[in-house]
């Protein structure tokens, strides 16, 4: 896993694992190409639906600009996220593509901005970016078995970020906890207690990074599933919970998680700005205890 194509292989996850639990409404509850925004609460998120399936994403063409929530249902075979990115300076999912077949490190129009991280079949997974009007995509970095990178066998979906045409700014959901990212290291505004919990995510480091939220099997650590990563040989060290997709330095997110007491871990698997290897042989890992 220490090799990458553009950002590189991220969330590789069994699919046998189970998917997040969600507070939200069931996936079969509304169309697939839902965007919302409850008139009566103009303080809300607009809300998107992005459904995975092997290998292509099906989601609304436009979005409105600020808040959005993605609810990302996996109705796939194999494990999927929703990465997004914002194409600046004019560039299309064209040029995109031509990027994804590079080998190092992505051009700067392309702007990592948060989304759903991994899910596995059948699950769903739900987080919250601010967007700005442009031009961006879904992608998902996620490999098969083969080896081969989602977003190379067709997994990137363009959509338009439109100027909201509400009055009225909608905000971010409201966190109780805050979690900065750093090099190379989660901290967290207060310890994480059980019950459901929307917590925000800020990169503070100088270069990109995710948080991943796995519930650790009895006795196992963050650092088991960072080895488990290496190899994927056997059963999974963990079950992951969601989180936030890839940040740029600066950029922002947030993510609902519903939480029993137990042992959990925080990963990010990055590649480093200079060896290329994941974040966590970085140490960028952490074993905590929700109460």
């Amino acid at each position: 896993m220490h090799r990458f194509r553009l950002t590189g292989v991220v969330l590789t996850f069994a699919g046998a694992l189970a998917g997040c639990k969600s507070d939200r409404r069931p996936a079969d509850s509304q169309p697939a190409s839902a965007v919302s925004a409850d008139s009566s609460t103009a303080a809300a998120p607009a809300e998107v639906r992005v459904t995975a399936v092997d290998y292509r994403f099906e989601a609304p063409k436009s979005v409105p600009a600020g808040p959005v929530t993605i609810d990302l249902v996996n109705q796939g075979k194999e494990m999927h996220q929703a990465q997004i990115v914002k194409l600046e300076e004019g560039k299309t999912v064209a040029d995109l593509a031509k990027a994804l077949a590079q080998q190092g490190p992505p051009p700067s129009w392309i702007k990592f901005v948060g989304g759903a991280n991994g899910v596995a079949p059948g699950g769903e997974a739900h987080a919250t970016s601010v967007l700005e009007p442009g031009n961006y995509a879904y992608l998902c970095f996620i490999p098969s078995p083969d080896g081969k990178m989602h977003a190379a066998k067709g997994m990137v979906l363009p959509f338009q970020v439109t100027a909201a045409s509400s009055a009225a700014s909608a905000e971010a959901p409201t966190a109780d906890v805050t979690m900065k990212l750093t090099d190379y290291d989660f901290t967290l505004s207060q310890p994480l207690k059980a019950g459901h919990h929307t917590i925000a995510v800020e990169n503070a480091g100088p270069q990109p990074h995710e948080i991943v939220l796995l519930k650790l099997a009895p006795g196992k650590k963050a650092e088991d599933f960072g080895k488990w990563a290496e190899t994927m040989k056997g059963p999974p060290p963990a079950q992951p919970l969601g989180g936030v997709t890839f940040l740029d330095a600066g950029a922002r997110g947030s993510f609902t998680a519903d939480l029993a007491s137990g042992a959990y871990g925080l990963i990010c698997f990055v590649p480093d700005a200079k060896d290329g290897k994941p974040h966590f042989v970085h140490g960028m890992m952490k074993t905590i205890t929700v109460d």
